[in-house]
């Protein structure tokens, strides 16, 4: 059997095991469930306990935490793992094992945002930017809801660092590899989100009758149907491309994660907000479940950065 095939298995294995066991999980908000499938530890190296540099396999679990609307903090958590993983002796040993474990949890704040996910729920938050990653107390930091998000399930809220008190734990170029690897799962995320609400959508449309015909039969409905099937696999084939790279170590891996970053961030939510479109009048109703997609692809799109500052970044990137 060729690698790529037995790889691609693997990948279809992980996937399905993921989407079993978090159909049934329920709405947990913590990440120690996870833990325990060395799921917060997917991007440190095993002989640290972890299970090796998987940012492939890392993408695949976003998307299914994403498609099963995941509460915890396992975005930041898995990427301080990577972060930790690659500091000074004593903050490693403080924080590594806890992080692994579940015991504690961490956000994510870069140069573009200060949003968090479960804030109050933190026991650190790692920083990075264009001066490294840098390590802070969550304990010495203030939150609060940011009205303009619309998220209703996974709370996310905008930190303030100011004067809490930071401790150097990585270089620029390791900021910049996590900052990829966190784009990357944000875009992931989205994509599960976005699957979800097609495979929803074409449940209500196979059974929902109009001139005693079901929707699904009439051809306009087909052909935006395909359109938005046609983004999904885009989206997906994009971020896997740059998180293969990113795993081989290749040097466009930061460049092809902007790129995927900027692609779904400025796509997603207009998918979702067609899927709603097509579902008539119930797809805007409380009661029916994808104004929670929606509402997460959109907050996605401003969780590590925008569509916005991606290109920008590209475009610095590239010297355009």
């Amino acid at each position: 059997m060729d690698p790529a095939d037995s790889a691609d298995i693997d990948l279809d294995l992980l996937r399905a095991s993921a989407r079993d066991y978090l159909s049934e999980r329920g709405e947990k908000d913590s990440v120690d469930d996870l833990a325990a499938l060395d799921w917060t530890g997917l991007l440190v190296d095993e002989t640290m306990g972890g299970a090796g540099w998987r940012p492939v396999e890392s993408c695949v679990v976003a998307e299914e935490l994403g498609r099963a609307q995941d509460r915890s903090a396992w975005l930041g958590t898995v990427v301080a793992a990577a972060a930790v993983a690659s500091a000074p002796d004593e903050i490693r040993r403080r924080w590594l094992p806890a992080l692994l474990t579940g015991a504690a949890a961490a956000g994510l704040v870069t140069d573009e945002t200060a949003l968090v996910v479960r804030p109050e729920a933190l026991d650190l938050i790692i920083t990075l930017s264009t001066k490294g990653i840098e390590l802070i107390d969550a304990r010495a930091t203030r939150s609060h809801p940011d009205p303009a998000l619309l998220d209703v399930c996974r709370p996310v809220e905008r930190v303030d660092i100011t004067g809490a008190a930071t401790v150097p734990i990585g270089s620029p170029e390791r900021a910049d590899q996590l900052m990829a690897v966190a784009q990357l799962l944000v875009a992931a995320d989205s994509v599960g989100a976005v699957s979800m609400t097609l495979a929803r959508l074409v449940c209500y449309l196979k059974e929902r009758k109009a001139f005693g015909a079901p929707i699904a039969s009439f051809q306009a409905i087909q052909h935006r149907l395909v359109e938005r099937f046609v983004f999904e696999v885009k989206a997906r084939a994009v971020v896997m491309k740059a998180a293969r790279a990113l795993a081989a170590g290749d040097d466009r891996g930061t460049v092809l994660a902007t790129v995927a970053h900027a692609f779904v961030a400025a796509e997603a939510t207009a998918a979702v907000d067609e899927c709603m479109q097509l579902s008539g009048g119930i797809g805007f109703t409380w009661e029916y479940p994808l104004h929670h997609e929606l509402r997460r692809v959109f907050t996605n799109g401003h969780l590590i950065g925008t569509a916005r500052t991606s290109r920008v970044r590209l475009a610095e990137v590239l010297g355009w």
